[in-house]
């Protein structure tokens, strides 16, 4: 497996694990790259301060709504031809036409990280990341991460997470979770 290409993608609804497992990959040998940093990091040099997940999910909206719905994931892919990248991990796969591309253009395989909204929530107050969450954010982001009243451009993740290769499923602790990350990619050479 580590002379040939090899991409992963992980999809889940937010506070699922999916930074979780991308980190556990990268340290199993994979290059780690996260789509949503292509759009903070724009929005960072246009001097955005305050970065929210709810801008970031308008940021990507608009993008894939002027240059189509798989402009995250060729972004990635052009990232991965320049560094002659063989073993990839994609973190945050949330439309279908970036599934496509990836299909498309290398051996890939969708893993989704699936884990019940009370522990994702529960996580997610946790973490010190972009906004305080409360139950009600959390409800209004999730339902728009998954795709509930979106169109095509818009967050797809439900769908996403229907069309995995592999699910995981991520209600337990951690080192359940890397045990069934481990069981995975003993699987996968």
């Amino acid at each position: 497996m580590k002379n040939k290409p090899l991409i992963i993608g992980i999809t889940g609804a937010f506070g699922s694990g999916k930074s979780t497992a991308a980190s556990f990959l990268e340290k199993k040998g994979f290059r780690k790259i996260v789509l949503s940093s292509f759009i903070e990091n724009e929005a960072k040099k246009s001097g955005i301060k305050k970065i929210t997940r709810r801008l970031l999910q308008d940021i990507g909206n608009e993008w894939r709504e002027k240059y189509g719905g798989s402009i995250l994931a060729k972004k990635a892919i052009a990232l991965l031809n320049k560094k002659n990248l063989l073993r990839v991990v994609i973190d945050g796969i949330r439309n279908l036409s970036e599934i496509e591309e990836f299909r498309r253009s290398y051996p890939f395989i969708l893993l989704a990280v699936v884990s019940n909204r009370q522990i994702r929530f529960e996580r997610l107050k946790f973490l010190k990341r972009r906004e305080r969450l409360t139950w009600d954010l959390f409800e209004k982001l999730d339902k728009r991460d998954l795709g509930i009243g979106e169109g095509k451009t818009g967050l797809q993740v439900a769908f996403c997470i229907a069309l995995a290769d592999v699910f995981i499923d991520n209600n337990q602790n951690l080192s359940d979770f890397k045990n069934k990350l481990n069981l995975f990619l003993k699987n996968e050479k």
